[in-house]
């Protein structure tokens, strides 16, 4: 929507100020307003060299109703346009030979299409390519990449538009759109300001009756603000400086909203007029309300998550710098919370989890965060608590002098924390917890640091026997000799195969058959098994995931060999590959090696990454994962919807399964906030042809929930945990359903 000086004709003028609606209109996204205009029977013509837009653009619009036609060429589409005779065209600008500018220009020249819609679509960023398009005959222009739900908005009001057109746009059916339309349309005199004009929407947002509005001034339906910028705003746009602009209305009871729109100058009416296009954004604004809640406060407790605690902690330290006084973080961590995950299951733990938060919110003194209002100045900051993920929480403790009062508050919360907690079943079970404290500005003058440290001091406190507080010391040396000792055990189990692989089965979601497996590492240390989280972060950090990387890839796929007269026909075995794995060009290459000596088992691989790992060089791990997808060797993404708001990945990269991670599934039977978060990934999943796997099922609800929302595998301890080799293959011959 760009704001202009029009010195046209009023037909042209008219047909101009259509298009501009037209975008407003449809931008909006209103779904009622779609449905009112749903389109069938329609004849499309798609043109574009690239087949995979085109495949994209027949699939879209064949589910709208239309019939789609396809031309890789614009010499293509001349050629077959006659025989076509389509309604409505999209066309590319960028190809080879005949662009689409010169194909625009040809279809004009045709008296049969001379008004034919053509929704020019192209990847140009030129200033001047919109007006280029325009000039030529083009009826829209969408840049790449495309929404297309909001193309197929703009299509469905071209045809309708088209429609209306045999030599002149109608003056009645110009005023019905204006009337008719979800934005609020004003026009007002240009010198005077006096309203001349509005439609239904404008009448509705503001309460005034039509008759109420005539002769006020367009000021008076503006806020003080707006009101006041009003002037300099009208002289930019006649002045060809304005393209957008926010503005607050008044409604008729005094009451006050945001709107987004274009404003139109144009000087050919008597007197000469301004038109005010405006969105009512109150809605739009709510939704980044709700996300910026989303984004700072846990979903699971309700607590605040690490970035609000952050930005609230830098304030509070500035304030303890100024008035010179201490502040503490005291870091907690629930004792055994793993154990009881693995032992009751994690709908147990994560239950416990919310019970303690809980505990922690009424055992100190009411925080600022719990009331979600970040413009709280200093003096209402006396203490933050927030959940950091997993079952780690942090107090930050402002305005006192004595350490004896962070002390204090340690007692007061493991004391509360240590009460019987009651089991869904009736039992009672008791928790503990080990707290770090460290101290400003004593132990840092940062808030990370003052992390870091309270850290350092939680796992001397576990290490002293647990359920206790430790300050930090000068001690936390221990913790690095001890990150150093780990590194070196893990150097000696590498050599003395300490290792060994388990495997979780997938089976699809009528429980019929087992369809694969994934790999699941164990280390078998002398003390007991350590799972993957005590060492793989380490074994990241000093490289050794290279090494241990080959050893699981080199494992997995003697073990299919070792199955493969057990195997179906469709199994898949999943291995984790961490984010330098990718990096490293020594793994693909081992991955070509031990393949080209069992190339059966490549038919069977899969490679899990997170979304991280994806995304972090776009084009490097393109190549990466075309190689691999060369050897057979197909790609999940694990964990899907934890990590990257962006899904530009799923498009670019050859995927071929999403694992939908534990946490959306967990609850999915009560709250139905997670249930809409599944099902729109199985809906994702379905238009970009991808498989899905369903982790963390625990329930047979669960399982049901998941089975209705479509074809899908599913894995979780409803099935059968991680089982060791001899014992997977057990379960592979004796499942229902296995042959």
């Amino acid at each position: 929507m760009v704001a202009r000086k029009l010195k046209v004709s009023a037909t042209v003028r008219l047909r101009w100020v259509l298009a501009a609606i037209n975008r407003s209109l449809f931008m909006s996204g209103d779904p009622a307003t779609r449905d009112a205009q749903a389109t069938t029977g329609y004849v499309m013509l798609a043109v574009d060299d690239d087949p995979g837009s085109l495949l994209l653009a027949e699939t879209f619009f064949a589910s709208e109703g239309y019939t789609v036609a396809t031309a890789l060429s614009g010499a293509d589409a001349l050629a077959r346009i006659d025989q076509i005779a389509p309604d409505i065209i999209l066309l590319d600008i960028i190809m080879p030979g005949m662009d689409g500018f010169e194909v625009c220009r040809q279809i004009r020249r045709r008296p049969k299409f001379k008004n034919t819609p053509i929704i020019v679509l192209t990847s140009l960023s030129e200033t001047d390519a919109e007006q280029r398009a325009f000039s030529i005959g083009a009826w829209d222009f969408v840049s790449k990449p495309v929404n297309w739900s909001a193309l197929a908005y703009r299509a469905q009001f071209a045809l309708r538009a088209a429609g209306g057109v045999a030599v002149q746009r109608s003056a009645d059916r110009f005023a019905r759109v204006i009337n008719q339309s979800p934005d609020e349309i004003l026009v007002f005199d240009a010198d005077t300001h006096a309203l001349l004009d509005e439609n239904m929407s404008a009448l509705r947002n503001l309460g005034y009756s039509k008759a109420e509005l005539q002769g006020m001034s367009f000021t008076e339906v503006l806020h003080n603000g707006s009101a006041r910028g009003l002037g300099g705003m009208l002289e930019q746009v006649r002045l060809h400086q304005q393209e957008k602009f926010s503005l607050q209305m008044r409604r008729r009871d005094g009451s006050v909203y945001p709107t987004e729109g274009t404003l139109l100058y144009s000087e050919d009416d008597d007197p000469s007029v301004f038109i005010a296009i405006l969105q009512d954004t109150s809605e739009r604004l709510r939704i980044q309300q709700e996300l910026h809640r989303l984004a700072h406060y846990d979903e699971m407790t309700g607590l605040a998550n690490r970035r609000l605690l952050e930005q609230q902690a830098v304030k509070l330290l500035a304030g303890a710098s100024r008035q010179e006084y201490r502040c503490a973080v005291c870091m907690l961590d629930l004792d055994g919370i793993r154990h009881i995950n693995d032992t009751l299951g994690p709908a147990i733990g994560d239950s416990l989890i919310r019970e303690v938060s809980s505990r922690l919110a009424s055992a100190v003194r009411p925080c600022d965060l719990v009331a979600r209002d970040e413009s709280l100045g200093l003096e209402h900051l006396g203490m933050q608590l927030a959940r950091f993920g997993g079952d780690e929480f942090v107090v930050v403790l402002s305005n006192f002098t004595d350490p004896l009062d962070a002390a204090r508050v340690a007692d007061r919360v493991l004391a509360t924390i240590a009460e019987p907690c009651d089991l869904p079943d009736g039992g009672r079970l008791s928790l503990t917890a080990s707290m770090g404290i460290s101290v400003y500005p004593d132990d840092g003058d940062n808030f990370d640091l003052l992390v870091q440290r309270a850290h350092t001091a939680m796992f001397d406190a576990k290490q002293s026997g647990r359920n206790r507080y430790a300050f930090y010391t000068a001690a936390h040396n221990r913790k690095v000799f001890s990150k150093l000792q780990l590194e070196s055990e893990l150097r000696a189990a590498l050599k003395n195969q300490e290792f060994e692989l388990h495997f979780q089965p997938l089976v699809d979601s009528a429980l019929q058959r087992v369809v694969g497996a994934e790999c699941l590492l164990r280390w078998q240390h002398p003390d007991g098994t350590r799972y993957p989280d005590v060492f793989i972060p380490l074994a990241e950090e000093t490289g050794l995931i290279l090494p241990l990387g080959e050893w699981v890839l080199e494992t997995a796929v003697n073990q299919l060999s070792a199955w493969a007269d057990q195997l179906p026909e469709s199994f898949d075995l999943s291995i984790n590959v961490s984010a330098h794995q990718v990096r490293d060009p020594a793994f693909l290459q081992r991955t070509r090696e031990v393949l080209a000596v069992s190339p059966l088992a490549a038919k069977h691989l899969v490679f899990e990454l997170t979304e991280s790992s994806l995304v972090e060089d776009m084009e490097s791990t393109a190549s990466w994962l075309q190689d691999l997808r060369s050897l057979g060797v197909r790609i999940a993404i694990d964990d899907f919807g934890t990590g990257y708001s962006s899904l530009n990945y799923l498009v670019r990269l050859p995927v071929h399964t999403l694992k939908i991670d534990r946490m959306f599934v967990a609850g999915i039977e009560r709250e139905e906030e997670q249930a809409a978060v599944v099902s729109a990934i199985f809906q994702l999943a379905r238009a970009l042809r991808l498989e899905v796997v369903v982790e963390g099922v625990e329930t047979p609800e669960q399982l049901q929930i998941v089975a209705a929302m479509g074809a899908c595998d599913v894995q979780g301890w409803l099935i059968s945990k991680a089982l060791p080799a001899a014992d997977f293959g057990a379960f592979l011959d004796h499942f229902p359903g296995q042959a």
